[in-house]
């Protein structure tokens, strides 16, 4: 695939709760001490809300302003309405615009690939991508005890020229999208987790055909913000060192929706765990799908 260059990176969460306010929700295993959970973020604004927060943040750091809007969310219903709202709110009521979902957390991969076909058509130039999402019903227990779930969006400019310096960059070397719809459902216990590691090692090699890079020679791998057990055994599934694994802002943020990747890419970026050359495998999880991302920091 052709490169794809992110930058203005900018994201939102909801406000700050200590997980224990959860301990009468929560499955016991995300509460003890060494899950790296401590936090989750909750917010009374709609999920447009959350995107539009963000996504005027990317456009003000953004050297030239979109030519088409990727709207990324699961939970937002009503998103005819939302996007209609979005725009207007962003000062960009004439932009083209289209919705990805699906993929529940694992909706990047699939959004990345969207912008990358929209770039490559020639008739956009600046893809305005945002993923926003927050938890509706209450119950802020991800699937198989993995996290505990917030509320938060993520945006960034993606084109195929990187951008002029200036703010954090990446470059998107590689997507790898594996699914399988036949795996079992998220209620069928260990079948189901060995489903999920199955689809992260075909994954895993996929990726890696893709970009010719092994897995070795990768800095670092950044999972979804699970708790700490999940995210080493996942690493070691794969067969890949635990010192490449780098853990993202789960303790501040919690699991957020299909955004959780790439605001660990940010932050990490940020405070300079990921630093310019380096090359991450990152990675986003589907109930029946597994996303890989072959990504370099740029600057």
């Amino acid at each position: 695939m052709t490169v794809l260059h992110l930058s203005a990176l900018e994201y939102v969460h909801g406000d700050r709760h200590d997980i224990a306010e959860l301990s009468g929700q929560l499955p016991a295993e995300l509460l003890e001490r060494d899950t790296g959970l401590a936090s989750y973020r909750a917010t009374g604004l709609e999920i447009w809300q959350l995107a539009a927060v963000a996504g005027a943040r990317t456009v003000a750091a953004a050297a030239e302003p979109p030519d088409l809007l990727v709207y990324v969310t699961e939970n937002d219903h009503e998103s005819s309405g939302s996007l209609t709202r979005l725009v207007r709110s962003l000062g960009l009521p004439g932009i083209p615009y289209l919705r990805v979902s699906g993929h529940d957390c694992g909706n990047l991969g699939p959004a990345l690939l969207l912008a990358g076909q929209a770039l490559a058509s020639g008739e956009h130039r600046r893809v305005l991508l945002l993923l926003a999402d927050k938890v509706l019903d209450g119950d802020r227990s991800q699937a198989d005890k993995l996290s505990v779930v917030s509320d938060g969006a993520v945006g960034c400019l993606v084109t195929h020229e990187p951008s002029g310096p200036g703010g954090i960059r990446l470059a998107v070397h590689g997507v790898s999208a594996v699914t399988d719809s036949a795996a079992p459902k998220q209620d069928e216990g260990g079948d189901r987790i060995l489903a999920t590691v199955a689809l992260a090692v075909a994954g895993a090699g996929e990726i890696t055909d893709r970009t010719g890079r092994e897995l070795r020679d990768f800095d670092h791998l950044v999972f979804p913000n699970y708790r700490t057990i999940t995210q080493q055994f996942l690493c070691s599934a794969m067969g890949a060192s635990l010192e490449q694994l780098l853990a993202g802002p789960a303790a501040e943020f919690g699991h957020c929706f299909s955004a959780d990747v790439l605001v660990s890419l940010a932050y990490c970026a940020a405070d300079d765990r990921i630093r310019p050359g380096d090359h991450v495998l990152a990675f986003g999880d589907g109930p029946n799908s597994w996303t890989s991302l072959a990504v370099e920091r740029l600057g």
